[in-house]
């Protein structure tokens, strides 16, 4: 299992960020069945029953400091890889992205872009994958959340935020994920040593999202229980560590 050494610097150096989570690096399985294993210059993605050789190194990404690994469509049919790259603590001038197909398996396009990117999330059928944009070397925990369609073949302009709440800087990173069956919301809780958690329920479908603060006193203790708690979909709400409740309609949030 290979990571990034943006992990460690996250639990070391938590600087301002936005609502998305930074780059977190690959693993080699974590998703369903899925696994891909690096071989020298080459990369086998398998699903238990079929194997495909690709040229590179690839990866399942990382959502979560916890070893959340994501990159698979809620529908089961669209397989995002990451690149695997040896960080140098400079952001790369190219970020690259596989998508594969799972029925059959096989690839489907290669994602190009300028600029240092992460995968975040997928639409449910695939088409929008989410990515995590950095923009400072200075600061890699500087951000913004992007959108490329893969139908259309572009990084779409608009940054994908919470426009409720533009003034509100939201500084942590991601500890836990979960999302709706049918893949439309995607969910995930951010700790920040100096302040509240905070959710972010990303609309996959819409392209928007909104942020959520928790209640949850950090101080003392209380911040390694944040920092182990995770995330659960239980019908119209959503579970949060195991003191709070976020209601999916109106995003309130109340003590269990």
């Amino acid at each position: 299992m290979r990571t990034s050494f943006l992990i460690l610097l996250a639990l070391v150096c938590i600087q301002a960020a936005s609502a998305a989570g930074p780059w977190l690096g690959t693993a080699s399985n974590g998703v369903a069945e899925y696994t891909a294993n690096v071989h020298g210059a080459t990369t086998v993605v398998g699903d238990g029953s079929h194997t495909v050789s690709l040229d590179g190194k690839w990866g399942l990404p990382r959502v979560t400091l916890n070893n959340g690994v994501g990159g698979l469509s809620a529908d089961g049919r669209v397989l995002v890889l990451s690149q695997d790259f040896n960080p140098t603590g400079a952001l790369q001038k190219q970020s690259s992205f596989l998508v594969l197909s799972t029925k059959p398996l096989g690839v489907r396009a290669t994602v190009r872009l300028r600029g240092d990117f992460g995968f975040d999330a997928l639409s449910p059928q695939g088409r929008i994958v989410y990515l995590i944009q950095h923009v400072s070397a200075e600061d890699l925990f500087q951000y913004r959340v992007r959108a490329y369609d893969l139908r259309a073949g572009k990084l779409l302009t608009r940054v994908v935020a919470d426009k409720r709440q533009q003034d509100w800087n939201m500084n942590g990173y991601p500890i836990a994920r979960a999302s709706s069956s049918d893949g439309n919301w995607v969910y995930t809780l951010y700790s920040n040593p100096n302040n509240y958690p905070f959710v972010h329920a990303l609309d996959t479908v819409h392209r928007t999202a909104v942020c959520i603060g928790i209640p949850w006193d950090w101080t003392g203790a209380n911040q390694q229980e944040i920092n182990q708690s995770t995330l659960e979909v239980k019908g119209g709400k959503l579970a949060v560590g195991t003191h709070f409740m976020l209601d999916r309609s109106t995003f309130k949030v109340t003590k269990t």
